[in-house]
């Protein structure tokens, strides 16, 4: 007859050698997977800031049509404040983050390119890039608004750099606008 009292306990769990395994596999995989990781999340980034950006430019030109007025976009630090303005600073590169600070888009009575109080804001855009080490959104000719007459064109050719972080440089994009007013993606610098 056997003992109430006597019962098998059997030990659950891993060893430590088990376990540095685990680690060091799960360790290398991760040392692979980061670096594409990384790339994709920047990659992703820029292709939405460009997607923002020029689907602003599109629509700009578009309410410029429907409405028969001048329609003007300016940079602005300040875009989701309510007294907000435009910026006349140049956009540079690794020095500040351009129009990626924001810009706003609006009925330009007097086609100056500045917000006035006169002027009616249609749409305005908050900050998409943090720093200039996320990159910026930088003209190519400084201009610091751009304006869509009342057929749509604009006599301002313009492409805008959307800049990486340093050594991303294969993943950069413009957004190129030409004279008649249209407005398309491409591979930076001139939109290839």
């Amino acid at each position: 007859m056997r003992s109430l009292n006597h019962k098998k306990y059997f030990q659950v769990g891993v060893t430590l050698v088990e376990l540095i395994v685990v680690i060091a596999i799960t360790g290398v995989l991760a040392g692979i997977a980061l670096p594409s990781y990384r790339n994709m999340i920047i990659s992703n980034r820029i292709s939405s800031v460009t997607s923002d950006f020029h689907g602003s430019l599109l629509l700009a030109r578009s309410e410029a049509l429907k409405r028969s007025v001048t329609v003007s976009m300016c940079k602005s630090s300040n875009a989701d404040s309510d007294g907000a303005s435009c910026d006349g600073s140049q956009s540079v590169a690794g020095t500040n983050v351009g129009w990626g600070s924001g810009w706003i888009m609006f009925i330009d009575t007097n086609r100056d390119g500045i917000l006035n109080d006169d002027d009616v804001a249609i749409r305005a855009q908050g900050r998409l890039i943090a720093n200039p080490e996320d990159g910026a959104i930088v003209p190519s000719n400084a201009v610091e608004f751009i304006s869509f007459g009342l057929t749509g064109q604009t006599f301002t050719a313009v492409n805008f750099q959307i800049t990486a972080p340093s050594g991303y440089a294969n993943l950069e994009r413009a957004v190129c606008v030409v004279i008649g007013g249209r407005a398309r993606v491409g591979k930076a610098p001139d939109c290839l």
